[in-house]
Parts: structure tokens; C-alpha cells; sequence
């Protein structure tokens, strides 16, 4: 019970900082558009700027249903995949950058964003892993020491690596380490390989639906987050929906009432 009140507190206070974010988000998008050429409506029509907040609104809710739906019973699996969620408002970021290089702000600023920006990119894949780590049938799961460990890594990560002075279709500078999508990529088949593992190890073709819907999920975030074209951005949010709901039935039908 004590482990379980531990975390719903850690999920009630990301919820908090979720929303001040996006009340910090609105309220920045707001104060910086009075000063563009166009309209607040030509403005977040801009796919860099649209595509973010629909990503944002899915976070929120998908969090809210979520939370309802397990009924504040925060298992551990359940705990990472809320903070995966809401590590998409990062993605938020993007309308701000456009909107600072519509005002000719400097390029520092920008860079700046972009390292949180990715930031929170690269803490949702880690916390995937957990997730799928929490899965593994042991008594002792570290949450806690894991999530730890996970949020300082993806900041050393996204404050030390470098950038290209060039900038992606999605506002932000593109990172100067030509392994890096590479060690994305090796974490992403980890999550979805450990969540195989645990289908061979059980024999529960509950952990084999998980891996598909992981699947889903990290090409969905994937491409929200890397693109800025309309069907892209309805292809990407097609497969993170999909794949939201499905794990959270399949972990809900795993561990509450099988």
C-alpha cells in the first residue's frame, strides 16, 4: 500500500507539472503570437505548430481515461506508461521554436529548446524499457531507483550531445551524433524484445500483444515527433492512439481480473 501511495504521489505530482507546462505553453504561444505577421488562426494551423498541441491533447487525456480506467491502482507497468504519456507535452516545444524563429529570436534559444525537446524524447523511450522491465515476473521492482536513474540519464544525454546547425522538418536542430538514432533504435528493440521474452517465459499471449502494441506506440511517437506533414502527423497519431488503448487493456485484462 505504502509503494502504491508512493506512486500515485509521483504520478499526481508529474500531473502537476504537466499542467503548469501546458498552462506555461498556452500562455508563451499567446504572449509571442501578438507580435507575428499573421493570426493566432494562420499560426496554429502551422503543422509545427498544430501537430504539437493535438499530441499534447492526446497526452492529457489518454492520462486522465487511463488513470480512471485502472481506478487509481497504479501498478508498476501501469506507472512508467503514464510517464511515457506525459513525456509527449516535451513535444509541445516545437511551436514554440517556430514561433521564436518567426521573431528572429536567436539561435541560442533555440538550441536550448531543442535539448529539451529531446530531452523528453529520449526519457519516453527509457521509460519504455521500464515498462516492459516491469513486466519480468520478480517480487523487488525498483520504480522508484529506475526512474531515477532514467530521467538523469536522458538529461545527461540531451545536455551533452551535440547539434548540427541544420534544423529537421520539425523546427529542431538535428543531433550531431551519428549514433544516436542508432542507440534509440537498439533501446526501442529492447523494449519490444523483453516484452517477447516474457511471452516465452509464460506462455501468456497477453505479453505477445503487449509487444505489438509497443510497436505501435514507439512508431506513433516516433513519427509525431519527427514530422511535419499532415498525413504523417494522422499516421503517427493513428498508431499511438491504437496502441495506447490496446496496452492498456492488455495490461488491465493481465493483471486485474485474469
Amino acid at each position: 500500500m505504502a509503494v502504491l501511495s508512493k506512486r500515485n504521489i509521483i504520478i499526481t505530482c508529474f500531473n502537476i507539472f504537466s499542467a503548469i507546462f501546458i498552462m506555461f505553453f498556452i500562455g508563451l504561444l499567446a504572449y509571442l503570437s501578438k507580435d507575428l505577421p499573421q493570426t493566432f488562426g494562420q499560426m496554429i494551423m502551422n503543422p509545427n505548430v498544430l501537430i504539437p498541441s493535438i499530441t499534447i491533447i492526446f497526452s492529457v487525456f489518454s492520462v486522465f481515461f487511463i488513470r480512471k480506467f485502472f481506478l487509481q491502482n497504479t501498478r508498476a507497468e501501469i506507472f512508467f506508461f503514464l510517464i511515457f504519456l506525459l513525456t509527449l507535452n516535451f513535444d509541445g516545444i516545437r511551436s514554440i521554436i517556430y514561433i521564436l524563429e518567426q521573431l528572429d529570436k536567436p539561435e541560442s534559444y533555440v538550441l536550448i529548446l531543442t535539448r529539451l525537446a529531446y530531452f523528453g524524447k529520449i526519457l519516453g523511450v527509457f521509460v519504455l524499457l521500464c515498462f516492459a522491465m516491469m513486466t519480468i515476473d520478480t517480487e523487488y521492482k525498483p520504480f522508484a531507483t529506475l526512474l531515477s536513474a532514467v530521467i538523469l540519464l536522458a538529461l545527461f544525454v540531451a545536455l551533452l550531445m551535440p547539434f548540427t546547425p541544420n534544423k529537421g522538418v520539425n523546427a529542431l536542430f538535428i543531433p550531431g551524433l551519428d549514433y544516436y538514432y542508432t542507440a534509440l533504435l537498439i533501446i526501442k528493440i529492447l523494449t519490444v524484445l523483453t516484452l517477447v521474452f516474457n511471452y516465452l517465459q509464460n506462455r501468456n499471449w497477453e505479453y505477445l500483444n503487449l509487444a505489438v502494441s509497443m510497436i505501435f506506440i514507439l512508431a506513433g511517437s516516433h513519427t509525431l515527433f519527427y514530422t511535419a506533414s499532415p498525413l504523417g502527423a494522422i499516421i503517427g497519431m493513428a498508431l499511438l492512439a491504437t496502441g495506447t488503448v490496446f496496452i492498456s487493456y492488455r495490461i488491465h485484462k493481465l493483471y486485474l481480473w485474469n
